[in-house]
């Protein structure tokens, strides 16, 4: 890659838009996402996100491909690659100690986690860390907060749901440690030794992410926010979601934790 080239990408990454749209997609791998699934999932209008998109084209970091009536965007792997070559072995001049493989650090966490602490790191992740995964977090802390060290995120996170705050404090759980986070705010930052997917769609997603935790769970729960119905109805769905959770949490603490990561 040439100099103009890599000032180009890195341009292009340097706002907070466009670096959110260009992270979604290398999540997503090589099968890309169509420009209204890519929109729906960030939230964003469909006229700034495709901006957005011709940016990122032009500079070379994502390929768009026409299938049926959709534009499908993907990341552009051969100049991800040359610009990380560049950066390593231009500036860095191939010194690992300077330009480490970019999943070094991950990796570098989970071998981390294998050597079991005082208090291991349990991450509950699902979608949009809005709900489940937040009412988790909430429930094993109250459970062993002393035991273990919990947080919760998404992979592209939202608000916390307001029923997902008064079902928490009507159990009376403290909710005020809690704030919808991002996968990224993880992945090659903290050790990881129980990761525990508490929806579908974080599950889906898995498969394509670099291996982070060292014991990955699948507890899938009913989507709360997805009910549809009167003001009650609502809410009894996230009560039933909360009391589940609060269920598959005791048997995993009393009878299923693996005894070689369970807290001294």
């Amino acid at each position: 890659m040439e100099t103009s080239g890599a000032i180009r990408a890195l341009g292009a990454l340097a706002q907070e838009s466009r670096l959110e749209v260009f992270r979604a997609l290398a999540r997503e791998g090589p099968g890309g996402l169509a420009a209204g699934v890519l929109a729906e999932q960030l939230g964003v209008p469909s006229s700034t996100l495709s901006f957005h998109l011709v940016h990122l084209v032009n500079a070379g970091l994502l390929r768009r491909e026409r299938e049926g009536r959709s534009l499908v965007y993907s990341l552009d792997v051969r100049a991800v690659n040359e610009l990380l070559w560049f950066l390593g072995e231009d500036c860095c001049q191939g010194d690992v100690a300077l330009c480490a493989e970019p999943t070094a650090r991950i990796q570098a966490r989970v071998d981390e986690a294998a050597t079991p602490p005082n208090r291991p790191r349990v991450l509950f992740l699902c979608s949009r860390n809005s709900a489940r995964s937040q009412m988790a977090e909430a429930i094993l802390r109250r459970e062993a907060g002393d035991r273990f060290e919990v947080h919760s995120c998404g992979l592209r996170p939202r608000a916390i749901h307001p029923l997902t705050l008064r079902v928490l404090e009507e159990a009376g759980l403290d909710t005020s440690p809690l704030r919808s986070k991002d996968l990224g705010d993880f992945l090659g930052k903290s050790s990881i030794h129980h990761a525990i997917i508490v929806c579908e769609a974080a599950n889906d997603q898995c498969p394509k992410l670099h291996p982070f935790a060292l014991n990955l769970l699948y507890w899938p729960f009913p989507d709360p926010v997805a009910v549809e119905g009167t003001d009650d109805e609502m809410l009894e769905a996230f009560r039933a979601v909360r009391h589940a959770i609060e269920e598959r949490i005791q048997r995993w603490l009393h009878t299923e934790l693996p005894t070689t990561l369970s807290p001294k």
